[in-house]
């Protein structure tokens, strides 16, 4: 659920956060930002749990929209601020509010007179700096959510990359990366991995220290395929191998998927095994700038409100 956007989840755009936000406020009071928001929220018909969805930064998705649907509310003069985190709706968002009983779009906000003041403006800061964005999908989406948008594109593409990397490269490397991926990850320390040599370890690639002392171990088979699915025979066969080294712990890493009889074959064992697919293997390597590193780093600022108490 992590991996998809809160949009296609059904958390509303920021814009249509606008509606509920004056809904709320008709009530004439004055409305502190730590229950406008989320009452907005609630307003809107946001289900539990999709209003427990958050950015990477921490904020709640909902939430969040909901700020710059206020923000755009402020700018258009439909509500106003009467103190530090508290808003108010104004005369022109009672009548505005009025005009449109059943709602409005983002269009119908901004052929406001207030909203037409601030447009050029901004039209004129995008140009300034080259931004990419589209009009249409900067109406759409708050700033969080285009980097995330963007991040979420930048990692499939380098997902894709890392791993035809893994399977242009030779076996060795792809267990050695697997092995500093879980160093990385806090599984022993660097060079306490072992490469297992041994006749009859039934394919077993390397063994890590589960915990710092060593008390128990983690049993590591790796696959590098281009195109074949990792069968569940081959499972097996890597449970068996568990069974002789009297293991409780292993990870089956592979560069392909699983079938779904290998998914069952692991979750039906009494042994702890995980399956680490491509794009998984993938997804961990770039939190773990194993392979891959930092280009470029983004600062969003918005209003500090304590300033201006």
């Amino acid at each position: 659920m992590a991996d998809q956007n809160p949009t296609d989840l059904g958390v509303p755009q920021w814009w249509q956060f606008m509606y509920p936000l004056l809904q709320v406020a008709s009530d004439g009071r004055d409305w502190a930002r730590r229950e406008f928001y989320p009452a907005a929220v609630k307003r809107a018909g946001v289900p539990d749990e999709l209003r427990q969805l958050q950015h990477k930064s921490g904020d709640f998705v909902a939430e969040h929209r909901a700020g710059w649907a206020k923000s755009g509310l402020v700018r258009a003069r439909l509500l106003e601020t009467v103190s530090r985190g508290v808003f108010r709706i104004t005369d022109d968002g009672r009548k505005f509010l009025a005009e449109h009983p059943d709602g409005f779009t983002i269009g119908d906000v901004e052929a406001l007179p207030a909203w037409e003041e601030y447009q050029p403006k901004r039209r004129q800061s995008q140009q300034a700096v080259g931004s990419p964005v589209t009009e249409d999908a900067a109406a759409d989406l708050a700033p969080d959510d285009l980097l995330d948008a963007a991040e979420s594109s930048s990692d499939q593409a380098v997902s894709v990359e890392l791993l035809q990397k893994l399977r242009d490269g030779d076996w060795k490397f792809f267990e050695r990366t697997v092995l500093r991926l879980l160093t990385k990850m806090g599984y022993g320390t660097e060079g306490a991995a072992l490469r297992r040599t041994t006749a009859g370890d039934g394919g077993i690639d390397g063994v890590i220290n589960r915990d710092s002392l060593g008390l128990d171990r983690i049993y590591i088979q790796a696959k590098r395929f281009r195109e074949a699915t990792v069968s569940s025979d081959t499972v097996r066969t890597f449970l068996g191998s568990l069974d002789t080294q009297k293991a409780n712990f292993g990870v089956f890493f592979t560069t392909s998927r699983f079938t779904t009889d290998a998914v069952d074959a692991a979750h039906w064992s009494s042994k702890s095994v995980v399956l680490v697919d491509g794009p998984t293997l993938a997804g961990l390597m770039i939190k773990y700038r194993v392979g891959t590193q930092v280009r470029r780093t983004v600062e969003i600022v918005e209003i500090d409100e304590d300033f201006f108490e």
